[in-house]
C-alpha cells in the first residue's frame, strides 16, 4: 500500500463478524473500503500526515447496521405528525387530535401513521377502538385518520368515511346497525393508500428523507431494506435527487408491490440492478395482517375471539401463480406472512414452484411471527430466509400484552421464533419496521427474550442486523462483516454488548462511518494521538 491511510481506528475492540469470528484492534480505511484489519502497531505505521488518526480507547467497534425491513420515506413524513404512542387514555389520544384540529385549516387531512399510532392495550380505563363519534367531536372539519401502532388498523370519522367513499360490504370496513364505525381493516384500510391528497410529493419526499437519514446516522443505521413504494413509485425520484446532489448517505435497496411484477419481468428487471447505494430489491406481497388486529391469519381462532381467525388477503391459486411466475423468472419476493394460516399457504406454493425449478432466489418471508417448528423445518428445506422485527417483542410480546392476549398464553410464548429459525440454520435477517427505528433496540429484545424460542445470543442478534441483511440483498461480498476489501461502513459503541447484554438498549452509537466517511460524531474525535497508542492482542479467533 503506497497511499496513506485515510482513517485508522485504533486500539480498539473490533468485532468482525466474519465467517471465522475474528476479532482485531484496529481497522484502516482508504477511500471508501476497508483496508486492512489487524493490530494497532500495524495500522498505525501505515497512517500518514492527513489520515485522521481515532483512537477507540477500547471501546468495540463493528458493522453498520442493516435495517431489513424499513420505511424510510414514511418514517421521514410521520416527524411531523401528532405523536399517540405515549398516550395512557383514550381521552389523552382524543385532546391531542383536538389540538391538531385547532393548527389545521377547515378540510385538512389530520393524518397520525403508524409509527406515531395509538395502542389500546396500554390505556388506563376504556380500552375500546376509537370510533368516528368520538373523532367527530374532536374535529369535526377536518377528515381523520388515526392508525393504530399495528398499521393494520385504523379509527376515522364521518369527514374521511365521506370522502373515501368506501362501498358497504368491503371487507374489513366495520359496520354495526347498518352504520359504520369507522373502525378500518385490511383490505378497506387500503382505500386511505389511494387518496390523491394524501400523497407526498418528490420535494416533500425529499425533504422528509433528510433527517430520517440523519437518525439513521445516529443508530448506526449504514443500509436500509425500503419495503413498500407506496406513493406511486415517487420514492424512487427522491432517492435519486439525493444521490444525484451527494445527499444519500445510506444504502437503500427499493422493494416494489407485486402489481409491477410483470413490469419488471418485461423490462429484464431483477434485485441487484443498480449500485451500491441504490438498487432494486425484493417483490412485496402482502399476504395478512397483524395479531393485534386480529387480520393474521391464523390456523386456530383468535384466544380472545373464538369467531375470528384472521383475513388472507390473496386467493390460492392467485398467489401460487405469482409467486411460481416471480421464481420462473429469478425475481426474489419478499412476502408480508404473520400468521400460520398464512405461513402454511406460502410454504404450499413454495413447494409448487420448486417443483418446476429448484433455485435458491433467497425469497424472504417477512415477520414469520406465528409459526410451527415443523413450518420452520420447511422454510429451511425450501431455501427461503426469515426477516424478522425484535422490537416486536417489546410491543406486543410482553406478559399480559396483546400477544398473550390474541393468542393465549402457551402459543404467544412460541411466538416470534427467532432462536428456532438460528436452529434449523436459515438465514434471519433483522428490521425495525421503524417500531422503533433502532436496531440496538431490537437486538436488546432478541437477546434478553423470555422464551427460548425466542432467546438469541448477542452474536448472532448483531450478525442478524448485519450480515443477514447484506446476505439477504445479495451484498455479503460487500458489506455486513468488517473485512479488507469491503465497504467502510462502521460504528463505535459507547460500551460493550457481549459484556453487559442485558444494558443493549442503554447503549449508544457514538460514531458512525458510511461509505469511508463520519456522518455521525458523538466522540467529537480528532487526529489526537501521539506517537505509539496502546497496543494490544491484535487479530485473533475467539
Amino acid at each position: 500500500m503506497n497511499k496513506p491511510l485515510d482513517i485508522a481506528i485504533v486500539n480498539a475492540h473490533v468485532y468482525t463478524l466474519n465467517d471465522m469470528d475474528e476479532e482485531a484492534e484496529a481497522v484502516g480505511i482508504s477511500g471508501k473500503t476497508i483496508s486492512v484489519v489487524g493490530h494497532t502497531e500495524e495500522v498505525t505505521k501505515l497512517s500518514g500526515e492527513n489520515t485522521r488518526l481515532i483512537d477507540a480507547k477500547r471501546k468495540v467497534v463493528l458493522p453498520g447496521f442493516i435495517d431489513s425491513h424499513c420505511h424510510l420515506a414514511f418514517y421521514g413524513l410521520s416527524l411531523s405528525q401528532p405523536d399517540l404512542r405515549g398516550a395512557t387514555s383514550k381521552d389523552e389520544v382524543l385532546d391531542l387530535v383536538r389540538r391538531a384540529a385547532r393548527e389545521k385549516e377547515k378540510g385538512h387531512w389530520i393524518i397520525v401513521d403508524y409509527l406515531r399510532g395509538w395502542q389500546e392495550s396500554k390505556w388506563k380505563g376504556d380500552k375500546t377502538y376509537i370510533r368516528k363519534e368520538e373523532l367527530n367531536q374532536v374535529a369535526p372539519e377536518n377528515p381523520t385518520a388515526l392508525s393504530r401502532i399495528d398499521g393494520h388498523l385504523c379509527s376515522v370519522n364521518s369527514k374521511a368515511l365521506e370522502i373515501l367513499n368506501i362501498p358497504v360490504g368491503t371487507l374489513g370496513y366495520e359496520v354495526e346497525a347498518g352504520e359504520p364505525t369507522g373502525i378500518l381493516r385490511e383490505p378497506a384500510l387500503h382505500k386511505l393508500d389511494d387518496m390523491p391528497d394524501l400523497e407526498p410529493g418528490v420535494e416533500e419526499l425529499v425533504c422528509s428523507l433528510r433527517p430520517a437519514i440523519k437518525k439513521a446516522h445516529e443508530l448506526g443505521v449504514t443500509s436500509v431494506h425500503e419495503m413498500k413504494l407506496q406513493y406511486k413509485n415517487r420514492e424512487i425520484r427522491a432517492y435519486r435527487e439525493l444521490q444525484d446532489s451527494g445527499e444519500l448517505q445510506v444504502r437503500v435497496s427499493l422493494s416494489f408491490e407485486v402489481k409491477h411484477l410483470d413490469e419488471m419481468i418485461n423490462l429484464g428487471l431483477s434485485p441487484r440492478f443498480g449500485d451500491e447505494k441504490l438498487r432494486l430489491g425484493a417483490v412485496k406481497i402482502f399476504l395478512d395482517g397483524s395479531k393485534a388486529a386480529r387480520t393474521a391469519a391464523l390456523i386456530e381462532p383468535y384466544h380472545d375471539a373464538p369467531s375470528e381467525r384472521g383475513t388472507l388477503l390473496w386467493k390460492g391459486e392467485e398467489l401460487e401463480n405469482r409467486i411460481i411466475r416471480a421464481h420462473q423468472n429469478d425475481i426474489q419476493l419478499a412476502i408480508h406472512s404473520v400468521g400460520d394460516r398464512a405461513t402454511e399457504l406460502v410454504l404450499n406454493c413454495f413447494e409448487k414452484a420448486n417443483q418446476q425449478k429448484r433455485k435458491n432466489l433467497r425469497h424472504r418471508i417477512e415477520h414469520l411471527a406465528v409459526a410451527s417448528r415443523s413450518q420452520i423445518e420447511r422454510v429451511k428445506n425450501l431455501d427461503l430466509m426469515a426477516s424478522m422485527q425484535p422490537s416486536f417483542l417489546q410491543i406486543w410480546g410482553l406478559p399480559g400484552g396483546d400477544d398473550e392476549a390474541r393468542l393465549g398464553t402457551e402459543k404467544y410464548q412460541q411466538a416470534n421464533p427467532y432462536a428456532w429459525v438460528i436452529e434449523q440454520g436459515i438465514k434471519l435477517a433483522f428490521g425495525s419496521d421503524v417500531l422503533p427505528f433502532s436496531p440496538l433496540f431490537g437486538i436488546h429484545c432478541a437477546a434478553n427474550a423470555a422464551f427460548s424460542s425466542q432467546k438469541l445470543s448477542p452474536k448472532d442478534a448483531f450478525r442478524a442486523y448485519t450480515r443477514g441483511g447484506a446476505y439477504a440483498t445479495f451484498e455479503e461480498e460487500l458489506k455486513g462483516s468488517i473485512e479488507e476489501g469491503k465497504l467502510a461502513d462502521l460504528i463505535i459503541m459507547s460500551q460493550n454488548p457481549f459484556f453487559e447484554p442485558h444494558k443493549i438498549k442503554d447503549m449508544d452509537v457514538e460514531l458512525t462511518i458510511f461509505d469511508g466517511k463520519i456522518v455521525y460524531d458523538k466522540l467529537k474525535t480528532s487526529s489526537d494521538i501521539e506517537g505509539s497508542p496502546v497496543l494490544s492482542a491484535g487479530l485473533f479467533r475467539l
